[in-house]
C-alpha cells in the first residue's frame, strides 16, 4: 500500500492552490499594505492582551498549519474511499487504482500549487489545462476512463465538470 506521504493526491494541492489563488484577487488591495491578511488581527490580539506579537503570529500559523493538515488528510481519505469504491464496482482494478494514485502524485509533483502563486490568471490556466491534458493522456495510454482518473473536485474539472465528465469511457478494464 502506499504511503500517505505518496497517497496526496494532486487535487489536494490544486485544491488549496485554488484556494489560494481565489484568496489572491480577494485580497490583492489588502496584500499591499500588508504580507500577511491575518496580521491586523494578529497586531490587535497582542495590542488588547498585552502580548507578544511574533508569539501570536506564531499560533496563528500553527493552527493554519493544523488546518491545512486535517484538510489535506481528509481529501487523501475521501479519494482513496472514491478509488476503491471504483474498484469494489469492477470499474477500474486494484492495480489501476494504484497507477492513479502514481500518476496524481507525480503531477502534483511537476505541477506544484506554489508555483502557481506567481503566474497570472492566463499562465495559470495554461498550466491547469496542461496537466488536463497530460492526464487525459495518460489515462488513455493506460485504458481507463478520464472520469475515473479525475479526482472528485479540482484539477481542472471542478470549475467545468461538465467537460472531463463528457469523456467516453475506456474499454472494460483489464486485470
Amino acid at each position: 500500500m502506499i504511503s500517505k506521504k505518496v497517497l496526496m493526491p494532486t487535487l489536494a494541492v490544486v485544491v488549496l492552490g485554488g484556494a489560494t489563488l481565489l484568496s489572491v484577487g480577494a485580497t490583492q488591495v489588502h496584500a499591499q499594505s500588508t504580507s500577511n491578511p491575518f496580521s491586523n488581527l494578529v497586531q490587535m490580539i497582542a495590542q488588547k492582551f498585552n502580548l507578544d506579537q511574533s508569539q501570536v503570529q506564531s499560533v496563528v500559523d500553527n493552527y493554519k498549519g493544523q488546518q491545512k493538515q486535517k484538510m489535506v488528510q481528509n481529501m487523501q481519505q475521501r479519494e482513496q474511499d472514491r478509488l476503491n469504491k471504483l474498484v469494489q464496482e469492477g470499474k477500474i482494478t486494484d492495480a489501476q487504482k494504484q497507477a492513479i494514485l502514481s500518476e496524481l502524485a507525480a503531477l502534483k509533483t511537476k505541477y506544484n500549487p506554489d508555483n502557481f502563486k506567481n503566474l497570472s490568471a492566463d499562465q495559470r490556466k495554461q498550466q491547469i489545462q496542461a496537466m488536463e491534458t497530460e492526464l487525459k493522456s495518460w489515462a488513455q495510454s493506460q485504458g481507463i476512463n478520464f472520469a475515473y482518473v479525475m479526482p472528485g473536485f479540482g484539477m481542472g474539472g471542478m470549475h467545468r465538470p461538465g467537460k472531463w465528465m463528457q469523456a467516453t469511457p475506456s474499454a472494460t478494464p483489464t486485470p
